[in-house]
């Protein structure tokens, strides 16, 4: 991965100094249409995230850089029920997105698993869902791309 290119953005919309480098690279999580998931340490505290990195190239061909690009309005997102942006950067062949970490899994994940949920955890979930939907409406987004997500 090339050498490190941009401004970084940060949540609280300061500069801060965080590239590639300043991640342990751990496993891979996910695998998607423009690039990867993976979780990452972050160095100087410990804290780990997730790390997507999309594929600049792959993501020009597939005519998607307009979806990409939507994902800047997350920068100023901060709730519990909502997967926080925290770092943006990139380098000449990828963007990176830092991502809160959760590793409860997927909702599809538990229903493969599970079987006879309890009608109180599906109520739960929902009630999540919802409010978290309704909160970025509230602030007039609109997200293409719900995932969610059993902490």
């Amino acid at each position: 991965m090339g050498q490190d290119q941009s401004t970084i953005i940060h949540k609280d919309t300061s500069l801060v100094d965080v590239d590639l480098r300043s991640f342990n690279l751990l496993r891979v999580v996910g695998k998607g249409a423009f690039g990867k998931v993976r979780i990452v340490q972050k160095k100087d505290s410990g804290v780990l995230y997730a790390l997507k990195y999309i594929d600049k190239l792959q993501c020009i061909r597939m005519r998607a850089i307009q979806n990409i690009f939507e994902n800047g309005a997350f920068l100023d997102i901060q709730h519990p029920l909502i997967v926080n942006l925290r770092y943006a950067f990139q380098d000449d062949t990828y963007m990176f997105m830092v991502l809160d970490l959760m590793e409860g899994g997927d909702l599809r994940f538990h229903l493969d698993q599970w079987h006879g949920f309890d009608e109180r955890v599906i109520k739960g979930w929902a009630c999540e869902i919802v409010c978290g939907v309704e909160w970025l409406h509230s602030r007039r987004i609109l997200h293409r791309d719900l995932k969610p997500g059993v902490y």
